[in-house]
């Protein structure tokens, strides 16, 4: 097995290995949140045990605007400690992993010089807080300019833009980075493994009841914690401990609608005012475009996924009716290649909530890869207080930060396809 491969086809192996050892953490959930964790703890010597239920990546993870960038619009909101924060480590990111964030320009339209005037104001302080390079500064562009750089753009709308820089990552992949990673370290994880108990020794979660999807092999993994990093799913594994449980999330349904690039062909990354006050991502990525996303409650159920309706579809379009210059894809829905839904969880509360197992030493906030619905809580270090061992302190921080890269450990090379 080469260095930081996941053995997938050795399942056997990996349950006898599960059920064998004792586990410093076992972690629920394989997306962005389970896979950083479990990185950051076996960088710290901890052993880790992490499974899910489908595949990693499967849920929210792999269904997001596939962007990691600084939250640009909490400046508005006065968070200035959030937006300094995940500015720096989208930095960070780059530096350890440059294949899985690229740079590009991300174009915000103005209608007035008024309006860029705002517009400049908020992203060089964007741009201070998060230390930007001096190649990668925003860039102003007038008439011209937008005619030769996002032709697409109404001229009759739009005459000025600021060109920023975001990165553009693939989600899926810079999970599967830091589960390599973790498994390098020592890390054992699987996949298609749901959890269908907590083991709990004297009112103590002490590991977790799961069965392997294919083969119904049932196996107890224990820890001297557990970590609930399930996303979407954090009060569903809650009630595996306590049927009773308050629902802690609010759940908000995110969807993006696919075209070919021929019918949209945008140059850059572009920002669009949408209903209710809110502005959508048009992105470009191969040989399609991207645009997304909404953003409206979805209610609790058995489906994985809630429902796409046309009002959604409608939804996206409508700023392509008014802003661009394309008819063909803004009149026909039909035209749309596919679609994609994510379930995003929002917190009730801003800080001091416990959304993990509550009888565990660590709870950690479910979130999103992408920063522009962030849970807005600031990290705070926690210590392990498992019995008989004493442990380092931790980095619990929201999941859509991608969760904190140690310098000392930059994340494997682009993964084979």
């Amino acid at each position: 097995m080469t260095a930081g491969a996941i053995p997938a086809a050795a399942r056997s192996e990996t349950i006898d290995r599960l059920e064998r050892e004792q586990f410093d953490c076992v972690i629920i959930g394989g997306g962005i949140a389970g896979a950083g964790v479990a990185r950051e703890a076996s960088l710290r010597g901890l052993s880790v045990a992490l499974v899910e239920a489908k595949d990693f990546a499967s849920g929210t993870s792999s269904r997001s605007s596939k962007l990691i960038h600084g939250g640009l619009r909490y400046l508005a909101m006065g968070d200035i400690a959030l937006v300094r924060t995940t500015a720096l480590e989208r930095k960070q990111i780059f530096r350890l992993a440059p294949h899985l964030a690229t740079p590009r320009w991300m174009v915000v339209p103005a209608r007035s010089y008024a309006g860029l005037l705002r517009i400049r104001a908020g992203v060089t302080t964007y741009e201070k807080l998060g230390a930007v390079e001096r190649a990668d500064l925003h860039r102003n562009w007038d008439e011209a300019d937008l005619e030769r750089e996002e032709p697409l753009l109404d001229r009759g709308i739009y005459r000025r833009a600021c060109a920023y820089r975001e990165y553009l990552t693939d989600d899926a992949h810079l999970v599967l980075a830091n589960l390599r990673s973790a498994v390098d370290l020592g890390a054992v994880v699987l996949n298609h493994a749901r959890v269908e108990s907590i083991v709990l020794d004297r009112g103590r979660a002490e590991g977790v009841e799961a069965a392997c999807r294919f083969t119904d092999r049932r196996f107890h993994v224990r820890g001297r914690c557990v970590i609930n990093a399930a996303g979407p799913w954090v009060d569903a594994i809650r009630r595996l401990e306590d049927q009773a449980a308050p629902p802690l999330l609010h759940l908000s349904k995110g969807v993006h609608i696919v075209v070919r690039a021929e019918r949209l062909p945008i140059r850059n990354m572009v920002i669009l005012r949408a209903g209710h006050r809110r502005t959508i991502f048009v992105i470009r990525r191969g040989d399609v475009t991207y645009i997304g996303t909404t953003d409206t409650t979805t209610k609790p159920g058995h489906a994985d996924w809630p429902e796409i309706t046309a009002e959604d579809v409608d939804y996206l379009l409508e700023p392509l009716r008014r802003d661009l210059r394309v008819d063909r894809v803004a009149d026909h829905r039909q035209q749309c290649r596919a679609s994609g839904v994510g379930r995003v969880p929002k917190l009730h509360q801003r800080h001091g909530v416990d959304a993990g197992i509550s009888i565990a030493p660590i709870s950690l906030e479910p979130g999103e890869i992408r920063l522009d619905r962030s849970i807005q809580q600031p990290p705070r270090k926690q210590r392990l207080a498992c019995p008989g061992r004493r442990f380092p302190p931790i980095l619990v921080h929201p999941a859509e930060q991608t969760v904190r890269l140690a310098a000392r450990a930059p994340l494997f090379q682009p993964i084979e396809q």
